[in-house]
């Protein structure tokens, strides 16, 4: 698999590492640190920052301490909204009627772009009515296009287009793109249906090469009342629609950082679909918990653990193991600056893997914290998920151990396509050849959202 093809990239790094590291503890150490567990214990541990000595093993995302420092701490330059009006859009916001009743869509949408005018977190915003094209609106006009229905629609919006207008007009450092529309790939002729992916790659690439481009996607339903356009022009438009809800998308576009930045402050609080694509993520804090669901003949490897009140613990030392006398270990992690998607438990345990050498150490469960951890005086109260892992052969030497999460596409996206949307339902046409085009071309550069760096070594 492209996963374990990086994974002996990993290995020269974390070799160096391992020959600098000055050896474990010594059985008298260890003791020592069990009389001493009162004192080295009773100051909090800070998980969200890794030792300086573990940043030239990050990996893919930089170290979560990054994310309160530097550049990340700044505004955004701009935030640029895009509305679409074409006729495919009015049932969302239909027009006012004597009852006053208003869509999930206006509820939602309206509230939004009053928080995006409100917020802090970027400098300048502007928003932009998409027809053929975006024109350039302000708040107040386009929130009332969504409070009182849009007045003139367009008759179609060309999703490739938009894209790349995006991306050749409004593409900058420290700015995002926020398109509000329900992507209903239509185009002319029906014999482009089969290259969306194609179309939609193309578009975000035709101004040039963007290595650092990001795109995430939110999917949302609501009540539709008004004209229902399918995708095939054959099928026909459904009129009084409709008796299900039918779902529109929020999709951010721009460099990695600012998307990351601009989900996590406007975004992760609404409940959501989520699918992203090139966004990366500061690495999370994690921790060995010798305290917390352990079992078998193990202790803390680090260098000088049973003498100092460490942030983060990284090194197993295993003293014994076999199949009749497992060793289990606990390692705690902070997932809470990452998108939900990635702290689904489900998602985790179908995507989060281990890998070592020269071991048969194994991920048992990925758990999440409950009541009980959060109330505990112990460290685990300080994390929101926990990996338990198990083996049943001590190593022979000091081996690297890495917990690593696959970012693999959700499954509600294959749920939510449809290849004949002559009937409305709460799904949408081409949804999945869509979002293929957001994907890396070449599949070895789909990183995985984090890798967690571990040791193995013998213990005395």
């Amino acid at each position: 698999m492209r996963h374990f093809s990086a994974f002996p990239r990993l290995l020269p790094a974390l070799g160096l590492i391992l020959l600098l590291l000055p050896g474990c503890y010594s059985r008298s150490d260890m003791k020592s640190e069990e009389g001493a567990t009162a004192t080295s214990k009773s100051t909090t541990e800070t998980p969200a920052t890794a030792p300086p000595e573990e940043a030239p093993v990050a990996g893919p995302a930089e170290d979560a301490s990054d994310v309160v420092s530097g550049t990340a701490a700044q505004p955004l330059q701009a935030v640029n909204v895009f509305l679409e009006v074409s006729g495919s859009m009015e049932g969302f916001m239909p027009k006012t009627g004597a009852s006053g009743e208003n869509t999930k869509f206006q509820q939602h949408i309206a509230q939004l772009l009053s928080e995006i005018n409100r917020t802090s977190s970027a400098r300048q915003k502007t928003f932009y009515r998409i027809k053929e094209k975006p024109y350039k609106d302000t708040y107040q006009g386009i929130s009332a296009t969504v409070r009182s229905g849009i007045q003139q629609p367009a008759k179609s919006t060309d999703i490739p287009s938009v894209l790349d207008t995006l991306m050749s007009q409004y593409y900058q450092p420290g700015t995002v793109s926020v398109l509000i529309s329900d992507f209903i790939y239509s185009p002319k002729n029906a014999g482009a249906i089969p290259y969306i992916k194609t179309d939609i790659t193309d578009a975000l690439t035709r101004s040039g090469s963007h290595p650092d481009r990001a795109v995430s996607v939110y999917g949302y339903t609501s009540d539709f009342r008004g004209t229902y356009y399918p995708a095939l022009v054959a099928a026909g438009k459904k009129t009084n629609c409709c008796d299900t809800e039918i779902p529109y998308y929020i999709w951010v576009v721009g460099p990695a950082d600012a998307v990351r930045r601009f989900d996590a402050a406007l975004l992760e609080q609404q409940p959501s679909k989520q699918a992203h694509f090139g966004v990366t993520y500061p690495r999370p804090g994690y921790s060995l918990l010798s305290k917390y669901q352990n079992k078998g003949s193990w202790y803390y490897g680090d260098a000088g653990a049973s003498k100092r009140n460490a942030d983060a613990y990284r090194v197993v030392a295993v003293s014994d193991a076999s199949v009749q006398q497992p060793v289990e270990f606990v390692v705690g992690m902070n997932l809470g600056q990452l998108p939900s998607q990635y702290r689904e438990v489900g998602y985790l345990k179908q995507n989060l893997t281990l890998q070592g050498v020269d071991t048969d150490a194994k991920l048992l469960d990925v758990t999440a914290a409950t009541d009980q951890t959060k109330a505990s005086s112990g460290p685990e109260s300080k994390f929101t998920h926990f990996a338990k892992i198990r083996l049943t052969k001590p190593p022979k030497a000091a081996r690297p151990l890495v917990l690593k999460l696959q970012d693999q596409r959700p499954a509600w996206v294959a749920q939510w396509t449809t290849k004949n949307d002559a009937t409305p339902a709460s799904k949408t046409f081409a949804l999945s050849s869509l979002l293929d085009g957001l994907e890396p071309q070449v599949e070895g550069d789909k990183r995985p959202v984090f890798e967690l760096p571990l040791t193995l070594q013998p213990g005395e």
